[in-house]
């Protein structure tokens, strides 16, 4: 009677549902303990139930911090959702395979068959934890080496404008944006007279500035590469020339216009007076027809490669004239473009 009793016992069909409603903490743990132990069966429980919040908290901070698009956030989160829900069903798997195993008496031993199957099962789950890490950490690679270019970037526009205040120090004025011979014909643009304040001087020197940029002698020094005047992200201006990808503001409303020069406004005009932009159309360096005009960059961002724009994810590099760089992702430029002291 009690053999019948017994094996009516572990012959009862299992509740599935109670066992999945278990596996979330009390069966997962009671499982650890089986295997390792109370204290340690504890201990993991402790870790793994704040292990996947932690994972989802970090991978929607990684993905802002990097600016990703939107079509890579969903990629990035269907991937994890699909690996965190593999993990649970192969835990599931584990729990409901010890479940439904008869109980063996003390002196019975489990048959090589018994054992090789659990292992195989543990072995799933290790698997699944290796493939969910994978992919939650894949995607943050190229966004961490995307968030390092950008600020090599930020880095470079803020050399760049700190050059413009050494010119002014120097000369009592902001630099223009070409200066100009006697018939008002263009010789060279700004950055060829900043190269003293970016560490160039020698080869600010072995230019002739009474001569066109584009001269016989001048045109040498077109393929030049300046680090400086190149954005990490930009793919276009890694090859030379044309190189550069910052650009000033050329017009009567902007911070520069043609041959003209500014004198330094109030501190607070140049905390809201953008400088210096980025464009993803590459020019030489060199060049002083291809400035960026006021009403172009009064478009938007990345509404036009020639005019705003950039290869970051998600905005630009905006450099203001009091040295600090913002990114942008969408806003009103105009207001942000004029120079005029009594804006």
């Amino acid at each position: 009677m009690e053999n019948q009793e017994k094996n009516s016992e572990s012959e009862r069909p299992i509740n599935l549902a109670h066992a999945f409603c278990s596996l979330i903490l009390p069966g997962w743990g009671q499982l650890l303990q089986k295997r390792t132990g109370e204290a340690i069966g504890f201990f993991v429980l402790f870790i793994v139930s704040g292990f996947f919040p932690a994972l989802i908290v970090g991978n929607l901070y990684l993905s802002r911090f990097a600016y990703q698009p939107l079509w890579i956030h969903l990629l990035h989160l269907s991937l994890f959702v699909g690996l965190f829900f593999l993990f649970m069903l192969a835990v599931f798997w584990a729990v409901l395979d010890a479940a439904r195993k008869p109980k063996i008496k003390q002196e019975e031993k489990p048959s090589v068959t018994q054992g090789s199957r659990f292992t195989l099962i543990e072995l799933l789950v290790v698997i699944s934890i290796i493939g969910m890490l994978i992919g939650l950490l894949l995607p943050a690679v190229p966004s961490s080496r995307e968030t390092a270019r950008r600020m090599r970037c930020s880095d470079n526009m803020k050399a760049i404008v700190l050059a413009f205040h050494s010119y002014y120090d120097e000369y009592g004025h902001f630099p223009p944006a070409y200066t100009v011979d006697e018939d008002g014909k263009p010789l060279h643009s700004w950055r060829v007279l900043i190269l003293p304040y970016i560490e160039q001087t020698a080869l600010y020197k072995e230019i002739r500035l009474d001569e066109p940029w584009d001269s016989e002698h001048n045109s040498q020094f077109h393929s030049e590469v300046l680090p400086i005047f190149r954005c990490p992200s930009n793919g276009k201006a890694m090859q030379m020339p044309p190189n550069c990808v910052y650009s000033v503001i050329d017009g009567a409303e902007a911070a520069f216009f043609g041959s003209q020069t500014r004198s330094k406004p109030e501190e607070k005009i140049l905390s809201e007076t953008i400088f210096l932009v980025e464009r993803k159309t590459p020019i030489n360096w060199m060049d002083t027809s291809q400035e960026m005009s006021f009403e172009t960059a009064c478009q938007g961002i990345n509404f036009n490669d020639e005019g705003i724009s950039s290869y970051h994810p998600g905005g630009v590099n905006c450099a203001f004239g009091d040295g600090s760089v913002r990114f942008l992702e969408s806003t009103t430029l105009r207001k942000m473009l004029t120079f005029n002291a009594k804006e």
